[in-house]
């Protein structure tokens, strides 16, 4: 046991050690509402779409459907980049301008993103790696939206990509999960690639106190 400790330490050397306040239920909430809100919202052009084009009643399950039923196949990317357009909205540019590091759901259970090394808001750059990089692209299992850049690639290449990149982004994405459960940081892969980490809106005041003292 001692020694599986020692591989421990000596694996996770590099990572950061600096607790923060937010309860990691609070994580996990955010992330299902997130995920549930985000996938419903981002995934309305598709379904939009195919109701305007096939007329059918039936449910939307995924791009290969136009095709699949005779469609051209630039219905499925016009579906495909609408709902990525609509996630960069919600993902991307409502926590850099309408709620500064937040998301709907971080936004409802008052947590915020914010920059490392300063606890100050977070930037577009920052936010594009993050989310867009770390979350849309690495972790495809983390976000819906995903699932429509997978299958866009698969319908350009002709090669069922799909899979292999859904394994790859589902480990990523476990890792991820690890991280933000088993650390006392809660940063995440995307946070390491961001420079970011999650806080509650109460704790950035808090650090810029501490720092205050010390320069006293």
């Amino acid at each position: 046991m001692h020694q599986l400790q020692m591989i421990w330490m000596k694996l996770t050397k590099w990572m950061d050690k600096e607790p923060v306040k937010v309860p990691v239920s609070k994580r996990a909430i955010a992330y299902v509402l997130d995920w549930a809100i985000g996938g419903i919202i981002c995934g309305f052009p598709a379904v939009l779409i195919f109701a305007l084009v096939t007329g059918s009643s039936d449910m939307f399950s995924d791009l290969y459907v136009f095709p699949g039923m005779g469609y051209p196949e630039y219905w499925s990317y016009i579906a495909g980049i609408l709902c990525i357009v609509v996630a960069f909205i919600y993902y991307i540019y409502v926590p850099y301008k309408v709620y500064p590091g937040q998301t709907l759901a971080k936004h409802w259970m008052k947590i915020k993103i914010v920059n490392n090394e300063d606890y100050g808001n977070i930037t577009f750059k920052q936010l594009l790696i993050r989310q867009g990089i770390g979350l849309f692209l690495l972790e495809g299992s983390a976000i819906v939206v995903s699932n429509y850049f997978r299958q866009m690639l698969t319908l350009a290449t002709g090669f069922y990509v799909e899979y292999y990149l859904e394994i790859i982004g589902g480990i990523i994405t476990i890792i991820s999960g690890m991280l933000v459960f088993g650390t006392v940081s809660q940063r995440s892969i995307h946070d390491y690639l961001a420079k970011t980490r999650v806080i509650g809106e109460d704790e950035k005041q808090a650090k810029k106190k501490i720092k205050k003292k010390n320069r006293k």
